[in-house]
């Protein structure tokens, strides 16, 4: 809901300063199908939204009570192989996309500092792996220490 609510507002605020309507090219399938589906939501749709992220907010948060960091895989799934998540095809990103952003997804909506970073090796189709470190409100200074010291370890 407020991923689809925002795409509205960033599309809409830029045909407002482009001072014209939305063109058949303007966006990708999906985007197009996202920006159909939730400009016509009510007001409350994105309230109970807004109310239930602060709610998981509150519970992950809780977690860094009692660790720095939490460590997991970047994808809930090995990586795609090219076309699976087809931008041009909304029901394959419809059908898919969830299952890959499992771990990532409480971060994009609370606001949680997080970062991606490569796992050491490929998967055994020599696909790359990452892993995910994600940090309480305000850990953005954390995150980026331990970058620098893994990109120390990797050199």
């Amino acid at each position: 809901m407020l991923m689809g609510a925002d795409v509205v507002s960033q599309i809409d605020a830029r045909l407002e300063q482009l001072g014209r309507p939305l063109a058949d090219d303007d966006i990708e399938p999906f985007t197009r199908v996202l920006y159909e589906s939730y400009r016509a939501r009510p007001a409350a749709d994105v309230s109970r939204a807004l109310r239930r992220v602060q709610e998981i907010g509150w519970a992950v948060g809780a977690a860094f009570d009692e660790v720095d960091l939490l460590l997991s895989p970047t994808l809930a799934q090995p990586t795609p192989p090219l076309g699976t998540l087809d931008t041009a095809d909304p029901a394959s990103v419809y059908r898919h996309a969830s299952v890959y952003s499992a771990f990532t997804s409480f971060c994009n909506l609370t606001g949680m500092p997080a970062m991606s970073v490569p796992f050491f090796g490929p998967d055994r189709e020599g696909l790359p792996l990452g892993v995910q470190f994600a940090g309480p409100l305000g850990g953005e200074g954390t995150l980026l220490a331990l970058a620098a010291q893994l990109e120390r370890a990797a050199a």
